[in-house]
């Protein structure tokens, strides 16, 4: 419930995770009160379906945590299918990622995937020589990764089992967006990474062209992100951790046909005969690289 002086949920104060600060507005209101694990799937379409987001004076909009304090174990429940559906899509965007990364740093000989899903980037990175090892909460998720060989633990960082283990590579891909703390998310991906090592971080931009266009429709805007960055809010949250940013890009993606087609139903109306004739064509499965520049990714390293 909002109160009259637009910084308070009731009569509790909402600070901001990241600076702190409780001058802080409601941004947007929740769309639903009862919240189930399969309404954070990854593959969720209902876009502009959120909790209540705030935004603080530094530029950062976060749920409250009064809306966030049951994710990690409605995320440990999760399941999600039709995850597995997207796989040479999702092969193609970690690969270009993973690709990036062993450019930055060609000596790196070990890499942590936190928020691993199903071992995607884990299993590409052995792959290419490195010692992979992935984190992930949803237990089905982990599991799934494991069947497959795979060194995917369940749970969050920091995880006991991994507190004598460090890593050159550390990747956070579209995981800090669905964080409720996420400066004590980069604290942990500190404490894993040797010295020199570099951090990945890949999330949403909600100060991207797209972004400010939809606005409250936005694609991104889903009841499993819980907080949304621009560059200089997650510049500013890696400092605050003991970060210095060593390189930003905007990454492309690879979506497949039918994906797309589906997605542009949501948006103009009549349009979902798209999706509907490219589930009657062989197009459906081609995947094609696109870059709609409303992500960011940062390679960071540790401050010195």
């Amino acid at each position: 419930m909002e109160s009259g002086d637009g910084n308070k949920t009731g009569s509790r104060d909402v600070m901001c995770p990241i600076c702190r600060s409780i001058q802080n507005h409601l941004w947007k209101k929740s769309d639903s009160s009862v919240i189930r694990p399969e309404d954070l799937a990854i593959t969720d379409k209902r876009y502009g379906m959120t909790f209540e987001i705030r935004e603080c004076e530094c530029g950062f909009r976060f749920a409250p945590p009064s809306a966030t304090d049951q994710l990690l174990e409605l995320y440990k429940e999760l399941d999600d299918p039709a995850y597995e559906l997207g796989r040479e899509s999702r092969l193609a965007q970690q690969s270009s990622l993973l690709e990036r990364l062993r450019e930055l740093m060609p000596a790196s000989t070990s890499l942590l995937d936190v928020g691993a899903a199903n071992g995607m980037l884990v299993d590409l990175a052995g792959r290419s020589g490195l010692r992979s090892v992935g984190v992930e909460p949803s237990e089905s998720l982990a599991a799934a990764a494991r069947m497959r060989g795979l060194d995917v633990r369940t749970g969050t960082l920091p995880m006991k089992a991994l507190e004598s283990e460090k890593f050159d590579l550390v990747a956070c891909v579209d995981v800090i967006e669905h964080v409720a703390e996420p400066l004590a998310l980069l604290h942990a991906c500190r404490t894993q990474l040797n010295p020199n090592g570099k951090l990945l971080i890949v999330t949403p931009d909600a100060a991207s062209f797209a972004a400010r266009i939809l606005g409250k429709r936005w694609w991104h805007l889903r009841l499993a992100h819980v907080g949304y960055f621009t560059p200089s809010t997650l510049a500013y949250a890696l400092n605050l951790a003991g970060f210095e940013v060593e390189l930003q890009w905007r990454p492309g993606w690879s979506f497949e046909i039918g994906y797309l087609a589906e997605r542009v139903g949501s948006y103009i109306p009549g349009a979902s005969w798209l999706a509907d004739r490219s589930r009657q064509t062989r197009l459906m499965g081609e995947t094609v690289p696109l870059n709609l520049f409303d992500s960011i990714a940062v390679v960071a390293r540790l401050a010195h």
